[in-house]
């Protein structure tokens, strides 16, 4: 496998830009065309099915993000190469389905909620700085100063995932119970349980996936 240059993907849900997706390392791994064929013909049903515009996928090639989702660009389906010819075509109609829900229950005020996400950090420079000052505890040396604002900006990070985290879990929730619904034979708890099993990307990755499992059993 050959390894590409980093490069940005924007996917366009609905008529509107969801989100420019951040650079993600590419591997070209050659994919049968029969199979390449059956999974653009099951991702644009699906498209068609959830009434999505503005994608016409026309490609399928891997991606080496830590994540058991594809992705749908405007032209193309990008499958996580940890999976890459460990499922069949019809198994990854419910992660293509729960993606593009996922994406489509992004209104303007989600959106802008999760567009805020990575410069949450930045965005409470303004607030200690403000807070720091009125108490008099920002010291007057600037290279303190310098030191200070930026282990804060460090410390926000963590802070950021945990006060994100219900947020982009409940979206998600609401995305797999949705495919749920849509597609059972096989579903996507079917699927999750399988790449469970096969625990492609380490213990990490599958806490994340037990917690998606999870979500279905509390909303049952």
């Amino acid at each position: 496998m050959a390894v590409a240059r980093w490069t940005s993907i924007a996917q366009k849900f609905g008529g509107k830009w969801i989100s420019p997706s951040k650079p993600s390392k590419f591997r070209t791994v050659r994919l049968d065309p029969q199979e390449e064929q059956a999974i653009l013909q099951i991702t644009q049903g699906v498209i068609s099915q959830l009434g999505v515009r503005n994608l016409n996928p026309k490609g399928v090639i891997t991606w080496g993000a830590r994540t058991v989702d594809p992705q749908i660009s405007k032209d193309q389906v990008l499958l996580p190469v940890s999976l890459y010819d460990k499922l069949t075509p019809d198994e990854w109609r419910p992660l293509i389905a729960s993606k593009l829900l996922y994406h489509r229950n992004l209104n303007k005020k989600r959106k802008l909620l999760a567009f805020s996400y990575p410069v949450f950090p930045y965005l409470t420079i303004i607030p200690f700085v403000f807070v720091s000052s009125s108490l008099g505890i920002i010291p007057l040396d600037p290279t303190v100063n310098s030191l200070t604002f930026f282990l804060w900006l460090i410390a926000m990070f963590p802070v950021a995932k945990v006060v994100y985290a219900p947020f982009f879990r409940r979206l998600q929730q609401t995305a797999d119970n949705q495919t749920l619904e849509l597609f059972v034979n096989p579903t996507l708890e079917d699927i999750l349980r399988k790449i469970e099993m096969m625990n492609p990307q380490g213990s990490k990755a599958n806490k994340l996936i037990e917690k998606r499992i999870r979500g279905f059993r509390e909303s049952t």
